[in-house]
């Protein structure tokens, strides 16, 4: 070992805080299969590994006679940079430990039962010692034995585990042993993560037979509640831009590439033994739908706010416009809203207004993080500032064609994500690599809004400054919705459409709808995201001057629908040609109104079922019928159609204390204010005087 060797291992902090990486040179002697007698003849064994090899190490606790046994559990790439994932991770840790230890292996439950026991002594007497890591510095792998004057490092990939060492996946394991160069360095480094970086697993002397840990057993809250001063849990800070390949960016890319793959393997299979065989003619397809998608796509996607401007895909985005291409953009929007008329069948000024308001949400998505920002600081309501929007309703009545004329009105081009990543965990990775770029999925399923629907809405916890909002289009009906799903989102629903044998119809809308999107720019835009940001600017920093949306205030009490419809409409009625007005569907509306139509359906359902015909007086009580008893309202319904009228109305309205199998009870009075009328039984007029 020269010098500089020396003085390194001499001076462990020297190591710690450079953060160095470090190269171990050594000579290979021999090459052997693994066995777990690698481990035996030694009286103490210090590890660092993941959560998966919990299993494992309490075989070896129980089985190996280890007089001192010591393990850190590590993870690559922890967490997310937020002190809720880490604790999360904490918690998990725990209770993986505590069950591989309940179901620490044995001959005879009486065994297992004294092996269980012997565990716990021996962790309570700090014999045994777990730690869990709560930073993100813990990669490695390193397995340190010592005993009767003999010295064994034991490093690689593998983790303690029966899978990683049983020889069935890849992995790489190194022995040294008796070197003093090596155990000095590891152990080192394994110091480094335990003293610094490290909580303490505490185990009780029986073990805990339930599912999971308590949240207050999380080592880190142990900690903080044991100390005066509580705890300190290092959060990683965010990146600082280098180029890389962090797990958000490999999400959003492999997004954009899986779609054209699985089209491009769409006719294969795979064989009884899992191959695939893929021939160069297949190679020439995928490559040639993977370029045609690039190029409709464009360049990596987001888009963030930088000093007074905006970044565009990695290229700064001006919102200087030229007044006649804005001027032109506008009467691109005119025709493409009067493309409604001919031929869809409905309520057609209502789907006008209805995708306008759409297109007032969509417009302001960029901003919706200042926003909702603003109203989570001060703790304010923050359902004013909708992240997601829901447009939904039957098939043909162009939900498609107008998310791809928004996105190309914007970004010069559409990008939709594929809906098989409309999951949690997709999700999380978009929001942080688009950053304000709006979030598409076109056409999710009923089945995959219902599974995953709810964790995504609800969670309001996002560890970024700049976040997209999340567009929806669904062919869904109007009772598939909960309450606490309607209230957090912008919906729009419509059954006015092209009927579906119309086909000469359809296709001069699409010819229409192409020669729009073809001639219309991003100048309105541009524009309306100008004033936008000056209105919130001037909201935020209380300036004088500011129009009548956007009066100084708290950003926290601007209605997101009302300030973009206000901007929007202005911008037309300055952009259209002289002697012209704006249409009906173009006009300032609030997102309370839409937030009250969205319980339309709701409504009317309630408003039949308690019908004066629906009385018990009118009908008899096995048909299904309503009666008064005091201040609850009893509805009489079969067992069969117990489940789906329970889901048509709001839970809010609902007296379940009171309910029972075949009736649905009603608090009167709230069930008068959403219907906004009185519910009485109907007047009963005699046969005679």
């Amino acid at each position: 070992m020269d010098e500089s060797q020396s003085l390194l291992f001499d001076d462990p902090e020297s190591t710690i805080g450079r953060r160095a990486l470090n190269v171990v040179r050594a000579n290979a002697e021999s090459v052997a299969t693994f066995d777990l007698s690698y481990f035996s003849g030694y009286r103490s064994m210090k590890s660092l590994t993941y959560t998966s090899s919990i299993p494992m190490i309490a075989d070896l606790v129980a089985n190996q006679g280890f007089e001192d046994f010591e393990c850190v559990f590590g993870h690559s790439g922890i967490v997310s940079r937020e002190a809720a994932s880490i604790l999360a991770f904490q918690n998990v840790a725990q209770e993986r430990l505590s069950n591989a230890i309940i179901g620490v292996r044995g001959s005879g439950a009486d065994n297992r039962q004294a092996v269980r026991q012997t565990i716990y002594r021996r962790v309570a007497d700090g014999e045994v010692r777990f730690f869990v890591v709560k930073d993100s510095i813990a990669h490695a792998k390193i397995y340190l034995l010592e005993g009767d004057g003999k010295r064994r490092v034991i490093v690689g990939s593998a983790n303690l585990s029966e899978r990683a060492f049983s020889g069935r996946q890849a992995e790489t394991l190194v022995v040294f042993d008796d070197d003093e160069t090596a155990w000095n360095h590891y152990l080192t480094q394994y110091k480094a993560v335990r003293d610094a970086a490290t909580s303490r697993l505490p185990l009780t002397q029986t073990p805990h037979e339930t599912k999971g840990a308590r949240i207050e057993e999380t080592p880190a809250l142990i900690e903080a509640q044991s100390e005066e001063d509580g705890t300190t849990l290092y959060v990683p800070a965010e990146p600082s831009g280098e180029a890389g390949y962090s797990v958000p960016e490999i999400t959003v890319r492999m997004e954009a590439i899986k779609p054209a793959l699985r089209r491009g393997l769409a006719d294969l299979r795979p064989d009884r033994g899992g191959r695939l065989r893929i021939k160069p003619r297949v190679v020439k397809q995928i490559a040639q739908i993977v370029r045609s998608r690039e190029a409709e796509a464009g360049p990596n996607t987001y888009l963030s706010r930088r000093d007074a401007g905006f970044v565009l895909c990695d290229e700064p985005m001006s919102l200087d416009a030229d007044s006649e291409q804005a001027r032109s953009d506008v009467e691109q929007w005119m025709a493409f809203f009067a493309n409604y008329e001919n031929g869809f069948v409905g309520d057609v000024p209502r789907l006008q207004r209805d995708y306008f308001a759409f297109m007032c949400w969509f417009y302001m998505a960029p901003l919706m993080c200042d926003l909702r920002n603003a109203a989570l600081r001060t703790n304010a309501f923050s359902f004013d500032q909708p992240l997601f929007a829901v447009l939904y309703g039957s098939s043909n009545c162009g939900k498609t064609s107008l998310v791809e004329a928004l996105m190309a009105s914007m970004f010069a081009y559409p990008r939709i994500v594929d809906t098989q990543d409309f999951t949690p965990g997709k999700l999380r990775a978009l929001q942080q690599a688009y950053k304000r770029f709006p979030v598409v999925f076109d056409d999710v399923t009923r089945d995959r809004f219902n599974r995953y629907a709810d964790e995504i809405i609800k969670d309001e916890t996002i560890p970024y400054a700049e976040y997209p909002c999340f567009a929806l289009s669904m062919n869904a009906d109007a009772r598939c919705f909960k309450p606490e799903i309607v209230k957090r989102c912008l919906m729009i629903y419509t059954r006015t459409a092209l009927p579906g044998d119309n086909t000469k119809a359809r296709r001069s809308l699409q010819r229409s709808v192409a020669q729009i999107r073809d001639r219309m720019g991003t100048a309105l835009y541009r524009t309306y995201l100008k004033r936008a940001t000056a209105a919130l600017d001037a909201a935020r920093n209380g300036a004088e001057g500011a129009s009548q949306f956007s009066e100084p205030r708290e950003a926290d009490a601007i209605d997101a629908l009302n300030l973009s419809s206000t901007i929007l409409c202005e911008l037309i009625d300055e952009l259209l040609p002289p002697g012209k007005s704006r249409p009906d569907w173009c006009a300032p509306m609030t997102l309370a109104s839409y937030q009250e139509r969205a319980f339309e359906r709701p409504r009317l359902f309630l408003a039949n079922l308690l019908g004066a015909d629906r009385h018990h007086a009118a009908r008899r009580p096995s048909e299904g019928c309503w009666t008064l008893s005091g201040n609850r309202i009893v509805v009489s319904v079969s067992a069969m159609e117990f489940s789906r009228t329970r889901a048509d109305i709001p839970d809010w309205l609902l007296d379940d204390t009171a309910s029972s199998a075949g009736q649905i009870t009603l608090d009167r009075k709230l069930t008068e204010d959403f219907l906004g009328a009185r519910i009485r039984p109907p007047r009963r007029w005699p046969w005679r005087r």
